[in-house]
């Protein structure tokens, strides 16, 4: 019985030498050029991923990320994916419990020792956010740093230092090792179970050295590395097409995420306009003389001050060209002429009235002659220096004011325009006369994103390059329209019916020209998913295919996810 114990050592340690043995040749055959399983360049492979843990419940998202004795904690609504700033976490890290404390990046963090040493963890987190309460269990993998680089340790350092030449004697020598090696064990060997061990060892040491002794000019026989695991904490894109994005970076891109939901809208139609005043409530303000114009006691309003109706805005004071002025003087020379002349005639006409020499009737003509001749250049001297006071016809604002002291003005000069800023109407260009008889009510969006309520009022008759002109009026506006300000224009286009809706800024499109949005499938991965959508409004369609109620996708900045490569 002792021989048989020695015989079986003496064939296991055989083996392990076959094994053993065979392990460096792959590097000693690995003639100049070549690489049969030494790591590629730190360029090509990266840092590894640091180790994490994720967690998800139906509020938060928890994702922890570890270097070194530290955990740098991201928690996300899970509903939208918005940084949670205000809860209080606790981790307890195989029984432990630390408490959390919120950096100034809206990251939390844990300080432990234990997360140096390696193995797998388990980790419980508590969320305490207000009236809200979770509880996350996972579990945390901390890899053995020597473990990962033991790995082909001999067999590395003996391809690089070595030269081409010794790395053949090696190779020689080491394949008369083997065949010297499995003479022995079987010699050793007593068993038929003994010598089939032998015999798989060596088949696997032949496999060895032939995978390296094969090996020519331009080829690696080492195994790809992961792409995956090469990118380490970066953002890129998975093989199969998913985004790999880490919450820092989700927090950078200001990510945002949306759980689809099954609900009734109409389609509509969209077409643009602008705000325009109310005729009823507007007004202009001009002058019918050509002057200068005069400011009132205080100076002329300026732009955006109210006024009421009838209130004086200045005065334009008459001003004449030199060939307008000659004219004046020559038609007021004339009229002193006649008035002279009349004033004569009367004189002589009175005393012979009383004698009854002149009829009664011709005095009193040249009465009447005289006094109008007097009136006209009394009016003429008048209109001469009489200025035109300016006032506003309707109670408002003043939306634009053109009018400074000493301007010289004219008739066609619009001075000051009055508008109601309460009070607006809507113009709408509608290009396709197919929907002119179902016009209805309607709604606008503003720049800040406000709706505003629109109610139908007109339509032209008359088209004017190729568009009709179409009236609303704004209700339940929240502040003052700016007249000539360009609004969107959405109208209902029929009945609502039930769908999924998802904004236009959720799609975005693939390598390959497809239509796609990102579900957030993890914490960390975002899928792409192709879609089929049809039109809704200006800011959602409503999505035919490719898409489940309760899926979350993307719904803020999916360019910028789509972008990683």
């Amino acid at each position: 019985m002792p021989i048989t114990i020695r015989a079986r050592q003496a064939a296991f340690a055989a083996a392990t030498a076959l094994l053993v043995l065979a392990a460096p040749l792959r590097a000693a055959l690995a003639h100049e050029g070549h690489d049969h399983g030494a790591p590629a360049p730190a360029a090509q492979t990266g840092a590894p991923a640091s180790p994490r843990v994720s967690m998800v419940s139906e509020a938060h998202q928890f994702v922890g990320i570890v270097a070194g004795d530290r955990m740098t904690i991201y928690l996300d609504r899970a509903a939208d994916n918005a940084p949670v700033t205000t809860a209080r976490v606790e981790v307890a890290i195989d029984g432990e419990s630390h408490a959390a404390r919120l950096r100034s990046d809206g990251a939390y963090e844990i300080v432990a020792q234990s997360l140096r040493a390696p193995g797998e963890k388990e980790t419980l987190v508590t969320i305490t956010d207000g009236e809200t309460s979770d509880l996350l269990v996972g579990a945390l993998a901390i890899p053995d740093p020597a473990g990962a680089q033991g790995a082909g340790v001999l067999s590395r350092a003996l391809h690089a230092a070595l030269p081409a030449g010794a790395r053949s004697a090696l190779a020689g020598a080491g394949l008369i090792g083997i065949g010297l090696a499995f003479g022995l064990a079987l010699g050793a060997a007593r068993s038929r179970r003994s010598r089939a061990a032998l015999g798989l060892a060596l088949a696997v040491s032949a496999a060895l050295v032939a995978s390296a002794a094969i090996a020519h000019e331009g080829h690696d026989h080492a195994p790809a590395p992961n792409a995956a695991a090469t990118q380490g904490d970066a953002p890129h894109r998975r093989a199969d097409g998913a985004v790999f994005l880490p919450k820092p970076s989700q927090r950078l891109l200001d990510v945002r995420t949306q759980t689809l939901q099954t609900t009734s809208v109409a389609p509509t139609i969209r077409f643009n306009g602008r705000v325009i005043a109310d005729p009823r409530r507007s007004g202009l303000v001009q002058s019918t003389i050509a002057g200068r114009f005069v400011p009132p006691d205080g100076g002329a309003p300026p732009q955006g001050a109210s006024v009421k109706a009838g209130q004086s805005l200045g005065s334009v004071r008459p001003s004449f060209a030199s060939i307008d002025s000659s004219q004046l003087l020559q038609s007021l020379a004339e009229l002193d002429q006649q008035i002279a002349l009349n004033r004569q005639r009367l004189a002589r006409q009175e005393p012979l009235l009383k004698s009854n020499a002149v009829p009664a009737t011709q005095v009193e003509e040249t009465r009447f002659l005289l006094a109008g001749q007097v009136a006209r250049r009394r009016e003429l001297i008048e209109s001469m220096s009489r200025e035109e006071e300016l006032v506003a016809p309707v109670d408002g604002v003043i939306a634009a004011a053109r009018a400074v002291a000493g301007q010289v003005v004219g008739p066609a000069d619009r001075l000051f325009e009055i508008v109601d800023p309460a009070r607006p109407l809507v113009e709408a260009l509608v290009f396709d006369p197919s929907i002119l008889d179902r016009l209805g009510d309607a709604s606008m969006t503003l720049a800040d994103g406000a709706r505003v309520r629109l109610r139908y009022l007109t339509r032209s008759r008359t088209l004017q390059q190729q568009y009709t002109s179409v009236q609303f009026e704004a209700l339940d506006h929240p502040r003052a329209l700016d007249i000539g300000q360009p609004v969107s224009i959405e109208m209902k286009a029929g009945p609502e019916t039930p769908g999924l809706i998802v904004p236009r800024a959720a799609l975005t499109q693939a390598p390959n020209g497809q239509t796609v949005v990102f579900e957030h499938s993890e914490p960390e991965i975002f899928t792409p998913r192709p879609v089929r959508t049809e039109p809704l409004d200006a800011q959602n369609v409503r999505v035919v295919a490719g898409l489940k109620e309760g899926d979350k996708i993307v719904v803020r900045n999916a360019p910028l996810v789509n972008q990683v490569r």
